[in-house]
Formats: C-alpha cells, sequence, structure tokens
C-alpha cells in the first residue's frame, strides 16, 4: 500500500491510500431451479450462469478473483482452460480464491468443466429429483486486453 500525504504551506490536510494490485472481483454460479417434471428437472430448464459473465482485465495487472458457488445442491469448477486456471470442485454455498496475473491479451472463455452428471436428492418439499446437470451451459467471458 502507498500512503500520500497531502499539505498546504507544511499542514497535511489529507492522507490518500493507493492500493498496489487490483481489488478482489466476485464471481457467483447462480443456480434457480425450475420446477420438476415427472421427478425429473430437464437440462433446457436449467437456469445457470456466472454472475458477471463478461470480466475485463490488463496484461501484468495482479488479479484476485473469489469463485463463489450459490448451487445449493451441487459443487462447481470454474477453469480458464486457455490460461492453464483450475479449481477443486467448490461445495455448495462454499468459495474458492484465484490469484494470478495475466501474460497474454485476449478473448476467453471460462467454464465449469465437470461432465453432464445426475444428482439425486430429497427437495424441501419432501418429493425426491433426479437432477440431470449439463454443466457445459455454465460459460463466461474474460478479456484481457493489453
Amino acid at each position: 500500500m502507498i500512503v500520500i500525504a497531502i499539505s498546504v504551506l507544511g499542514i497535511i490536510v489529507g492522507y490518500y491510500f493507493l492500493a498496489a494490485s487490483n481489488p478482489s472481483l466476485i464471481i457467483r454460479l447462480v443456480t434457480t431451479n425450475p420446477p420438476v417434471e415427472d421427478g425429473l428437472i430437464l437440462p433446457q430448464n436449467e437456469k445457470r450462469s456466472w454472475d458477471p459473465d463478461h470480466i475485463e482485465f490488463t496484461v501484468g495487472v495482479p488479479v484476485i478473483l473469489v469463485v463463489v458457488n450459490n448451487d445449493d445442491i451441487e459443487s462447481h469448477q470454474f477453469s480458464i482452460p486457455e490460461l492453464n486456471i483450475e479449481t477443486e470442485p467448490i461445495p455448495p454455498f462454499e468459495s474458492t480464491t484465484i490469484e494470478f496475473t495475466p501474460t497474454k491479451s485476449g478473448t476467453f472463455i471460462f467454464l465449469d468443466p465437470r461432465p453432464e452428471e445426475t444428482y439425486t436428492y430429497v427437495d424441501y418439499r419432501g418429493e425426491t429429483v433426479n437432477q440431470l446437470v449439463d454443466h457445459s451451459i455454465e460459460l463466461g467471458e474474460i478479456v484481457v486486453n493489453p
């Protein structure tokens, strides 16, 4: 951290604090559970998205991402394949922190890299639900500027 003191005629009238790096950016995987049809949540009814789903960084400027899994049932992962970044699975309502410095400019996709899977659970109404989860729809974009 850098501290700058501002003075007028030798009297300090204010301080300014400058951080040496970017503040943390929080990215959430948001899930809205649709109604069950015959005991199954169909993949086309899933409402999953990253918030925000578009992020911009600058080459050479350190980045801190806090990835939050807001899903109440499943674990999710966060990956930027072209930048060789991938988290371990993040359990429901937990988070993980990623720190990196972009070294190349371009547009990169971030996603949950796990394969399609089925979860069976009992929902808040006591109904048994089989949910087919297609992680390939969980996409976002990172633009790294020169």
